[in-house]
């Protein structure tokens, strides 16, 4: 008799199976043992997906660096959004780099050369679609390697779907119901990057207009003082406008600058040349007045503790040389 589709466990030998609840919609899922010939993604301790498989996948404990493509998973010709439940995501193409943090997401559509490296994530969710099903809004914002905030409204949608077909609590066991999951999440992403303001409403954000600021905002972000209402003088215009700005990319001036000098610390914190740096150091160096915000807001974005980080990244060095 053919298995029933729905959720499935594939589990590491070294995952402990207590450390995951394998019960989906009251019922214990199948299991499939990960092992030598049949690697997990990123290192994962268990991965959780559906049967038939629409591309959504679940990874827990990533902890392994990878370049894409990524055979058996994300194949050239494909789209992939990534969304961190907690920790932080390094995402890098050359000179270029991102950091996704907890409940934020990164779409990509050009997957040569994308190198992700997982920090105390404790679970991945993977969305992997068409690269033809992406409209070109979306595919410049992936381009651009541009960060979806957690408070998206569209991502917030995908993220409690998703949630519910991977707990078997929307079952899609048949040809015409994965299709139209696909489209539906598809369709999804797609609005994360709207083509153009709602009718009637003006659009506040030219994007050279907000690319300057942001670029103004990099090289300043060392200045302690570094306020909203100097950075809308330098740029000729209101308080309120720069606010607007911010608005329509769902957050705020001081959420923005907050971000960024996490991220740069983040970025330190990893780097061997700075392995002699204190955190305080650190910390000040990217513009914090108080070590202790600092390390609460570290901690809030990463998951972890500053000093954390830096010895796994140690650990990680040592283990390479």
């Amino acid at each position: 008799m053919a298995r029933e589709g729905g959720p499935v466990w594939l589990l590491s030998r070294d995952m402990p199976q207590s450390d995951i609840d394998l019960h989906v919609d009251g019922r214990a899922a199948r299991r499939t043992v990960f092992d030598r010939t049949n690697p997990a993604p990123f290192g994962a301790g268990a991965m959780l997906r559906l049967e038939p498989d629409i591309g959504l996948v679940s990874l827990f404990a990533p902890s392994a660096a990878v370049s894409l493509p990524l055979p058996g998973l994300i194949e050239e010709g494909s789209a992939l959004l990534l969304r961190p439940a907690d920790g932080a995501l390094v995402v890098t193409r050359g000179s270029r780099r991102a950091i996704v943090g907890g409940r934020e997401a990164i779409l990509l559509t050009e997957l040569a050369g994308i190198g992700l490296l997982p920090v105390q994530i404790s679970r991945l969710d993977c969305l992997v679609m068409p690269a033809d099903a992406i409209g070109e809004r979306a595919c410049g914002h992936a381009a651009e390697l541009r960060v979806f905030g957690a408070g998206n409204d569209a991502l917030q949608m995908l993220g409690s779907y998703g949630a519910a077909l991977l707990r078997g609590m929307a079952p899609v066991r048949t040809p015409e119901l994965c299709d139209l999951a696909r489209q539906f999440m598809c369709g999804l992403v797609n609005i994360m990057s709207p083509e153009s303001a709602p009718p009637g409403q003006p659009r506040h954000r030219p994007d050279d207009r907000m690319s300057a600021i942001k670029s103004d905002i990099e090289a300043r972000l060392t200045e302690r003082g570094l306020g909203a209402r100097q950075i809308a003088d330098r740029h000729g215009i209101s308080l309120r406008y720069l606010q607007k700005l911010f608005e329509d990319e769902q957050t705020t001036f001081s959420e923005f600058v907050l971000q960024r000098r996490l991220d740069r610390a983040l970025r330190l914190l990893q780097s061997a040349e700075a392995f002699e740096t204190s955190i305080s150091e650190i910390a000040f160096g990217v513009g914090f007045g108080d070590l202790s915000y600092f390390n609460r807001s570290f901690r809030r974005r990463f998951g972890a503790a500053p000093r954390e980080i830096r010895t796994s990244q140690r650990a990680i060095v040592s283990a390479q040389a």
